[in-house]
Protein backbone atom coordinates (compact mmCIF):
# COMPACT_ATOMS: atom_id res chain seq x y z
CA UNK A 1 0.00 0.00 0.00
CA UNK A 2 1.34 3.29 -1.01
CA UNK A 3 -0.09 6.11 -0.11
CA UNK A 4 1.39 9.69 0.90
CA UNK A 5 -0.88 10.55 3.85
CA UNK A 6 -1.89 7.86 6.66
CA UNK A 7 -5.15 9.00 8.31
CA UNK A 8 -4.56 7.17 10.69
CA UNK A 9 -1.49 8.01 12.33
CA UNK A 10 -1.42 11.68 10.14
CA UNK A 11 1.80 11.02 9.31
CA UNK A 12 2.69 12.19 5.54
CA UNK A 13 5.47 9.94 3.84
CA UNK A 14 7.40 12.14 1.92
CA UNK A 15 9.16 9.26 0.27
CA UNK A 16 6.04 7.98 -1.27
CA UNK A 17 6.63 7.12 -4.88
CA UNK A 18 2.97 8.59 -5.57
CA UNK A 19 4.66 12.53 -4.77
CA UNK A 20 7.09 12.10 -7.87
CA UNK A 21 9.79 13.30 -5.38
CA UNK A 22 8.16 16.41 -4.93
CA UNK A 23 9.21 16.54 -1.46
CA UNK A 24 13.43 16.11 -2.35
CA UNK A 25 13.26 18.67 -5.48
CA UNK A 26 14.99 22.28 -4.76
CA UNK A 27 11.23 23.24 -4.05
CA UNK A 28 10.60 20.64 -1.38
CA UNK A 29 10.29 22.49 1.45
CA UNK A 30 7.34 24.82 -0.32
CA UNK A 31 5.79 21.58 -1.51
CA UNK A 32 5.94 19.69 2.06
CA UNK A 33 3.80 23.16 3.05
CA UNK A 34 1.69 23.32 0.75
CA UNK A 35 0.79 19.44 0.58
CA UNK A 36 0.64 18.92 4.15
CA UNK A 37 -1.61 22.23 4.86
CA UNK A 38 -4.10 20.50 2.31
CA UNK A 39 -3.71 17.47 3.42
CA UNK A 40 -4.67 18.63 7.15
CA UNK A 41 -7.35 21.77 6.00
CA UNK A 42 -10.59 21.56 7.23
CA UNK A 43 -12.12 24.57 5.48
CA UNK A 44 -14.51 24.16 2.61
CA UNK A 45 -13.91 23.97 -0.16
CA UNK A 46 -10.74 21.95 1.16
CA UNK A 47 -7.49 23.54 0.99
CA UNK A 48 -8.95 27.16 0.10
CA UNK A 49 -6.89 28.09 3.16
CA UNK A 50 -3.88 26.71 1.78
CA UNK A 51 -3.60 29.12 -1.48
CA UNK A 52 -1.03 30.84 -0.34
CA UNK A 53 1.49 28.34 0.45
CA UNK A 54 0.53 26.91 -3.17
CA UNK A 55 0.97 30.35 -4.55
CA UNK A 56 5.00 29.89 -2.91
CA UNK A 57 5.26 26.58 -4.38
CA UNK A 58 4.39 28.04 -7.76
CA UNK A 59 6.63 30.85 -7.57
CA UNK A 60 9.47 28.63 -6.14
CA UNK A 61 8.57 26.09 -9.54
CA UNK A 62 9.21 28.95 -11.40
CA UNK A 63 12.58 29.84 -10.20
CA UNK A 64 13.71 26.44 -11.51
CA UNK A 65 12.26 26.13 -14.53
CA UNK A 66 14.18 23.13 -16.37
CA UNK A 67 13.91 21.04 -12.89
CA UNK A 68 9.79 21.81 -12.97
CA UNK A 69 8.72 22.16 -16.80
CA UNK A 70 6.61 19.57 -16.46
CA UNK A 71 4.47 21.60 -13.47
CA UNK A 72 4.80 24.62 -14.88
CA UNK A 73 3.31 23.98 -18.15
CA UNK A 74 0.62 20.96 -17.21
CA UNK A 75 -2.08 24.05 -17.05
CA UNK A 76 -1.21 25.30 -20.28
CA UNK A 77 -1.29 21.51 -21.79
CA UNK A 78 -4.83 21.06 -20.44
CA UNK A 79 -6.17 24.40 -21.97
CA UNK A 80 -4.76 23.81 -25.21
CA UNK A 81 -6.02 20.60 -26.03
Amino acid sequence: QSAAFNPETGEINWDCPCLGGMAHGPCGEEFKAAFSCFVHSETEPKGIDCIEKFEDMRTCFTRYPEHYKEELYEDDDKTSS
